[in-house]
């Protein structure tokens, strides 16, 4: 495996093993206080611990090399474990709201407020770092099932805050339903979490292009395209797991031979390489002959050509992310 691969594979394992001590720590809370508001951040963390599961072995499906089935990889896993891990978090949500609203009105005696406030505190911050350290390598290897947990623990971490605000008014108070109205809020909070991992990886799932790559790239061939290249468009680049797809149509010159037009093919590649230097890349380019339509366009010394220079090409997004404005008639 690759630095970048054992990296994701490590920080999943901690994520795992440290979501079951803290799922033991906050029930063992809960069996002391009684309090609601710490069982509903308990069975989130059963959340934690289920999709802590599932997204290590989807990493694992995910850094399996393409085959003849899977031309572009095994990447999207990913994505649907993070839909799935959504959905749960959208589950325990729906779940948190019933209990606290049924203790709402017939609310249970809380003990031990103290005792709970330091396990929550504990367990909160160490969710925190987690997350905070999950969601960095996550983006810096594009792994979404990464930044998906990360958002989820941070989320936890919220709720925590939430709670311990919470019992602390409680124990103020002594008015026991406060602990049902922390956890309702609570359940929305997850409920938002839901809903953004949700939205995220459904445009992923659609294939939704990566825009700020695309504003990357264009600014980069803007200013170092040769004049050979007389027009690109329909580029695209799309995230499957960790790999970044990249598909582009390139105009040439109609009489330059395959050989050269490989070798240019090949120059533009790895100008668009140069943007992308510590991600793992994968670019198509396809190629189309010039006619005299272009022509008006184009600054290459040619001798076929049929119309003056008129108005160079702008390599700007909206022109090489376009479709083709210049079919032969």
């Amino acid at each position: 495996m690759t630095t970048s691969e054992k990296a994701k594979l490590s920080i999943q394992k901690w994520i795992l093993t440290i979501g079951i001590v803290l799922f033991v720590a906050k029930m063992s809370a809960y069996f002391i206080t009684g309090s609601i508001g710490i069982l509903s951040d308990a069975l989130e963390s059963t959340v934690n611990v289920f999709t802590g599961i599932m997204t290590y072995f989807s990493l694992k499906y995910a850094l399996k090399p393409k085959d003849l089935d899977h031309p572009y990889g095994h990447g999207k896993i990913e994505l649907i474990t993070a839909s799935v891990e959504g959905i749960l978090i959208a589950i325990a949500g729906f779940y948190i709201i019933y209990e606290a609203m049924m203790r709402f009105f017939q609310p249970a005696k809380v003990e031990q407020v103290g005792l709970g406030i330091v396990l929550i505190g504990i367990c909160g911050l160490i969710n925190y770092i987690l997350a905070v350290y999950s969601i960095r390598v996550g983006k810096k290897h594009h792994s979404m099932a990464l930044i998906a947990g990360g958002q989820h623990l941070k989320t936890d971490t919220y709720t925590s805050l939430g709670l311990i605000a919470g019992l602390f008014l409680v124990m103020w108070t002594g008015l026991l339903w406060i602990d049902s109205v922390v956890a309702v809020v609570f359940g929305l909070i997850i409920w938002k979490g839901a809903y953004d991992i949700l939205r995220h990886t459904s445009m992923a799932l659609m294939d939704q292009t990566d825009v700020d790559v695309l504003h990357k790239l264009t600014k980069h061939l803007s200013t170092h395209h040769k004049p050979e290249w007389i027009y690109a468009h329909k580029l695209t680049a799309l995230h499957f797991g960790h790999v970044i797809h990249l598909d582009m149509h390139l105009t040439l010159p109609y009489y330059f031979t395959l050989r050269q037009s490989i070798q240019e093919v090949k120059e533009i590649k790895s100008l668009m390489a140069q943007v992308l230097e510590k991600e793992q890349i994968d670019i198509s380019i396809q190629t189309e002959p010039c006619h005299p339509g272009l022509c008006c366009h184009c600054n290459v010394d040619c001798p076929y050509r049929s119309f003056q220079l008129e108005k160079a090409l702008h390599w700007d997004t909206e022109l090489l992310t376009g479709g083709n404005q210049f079919k032969p008639k």
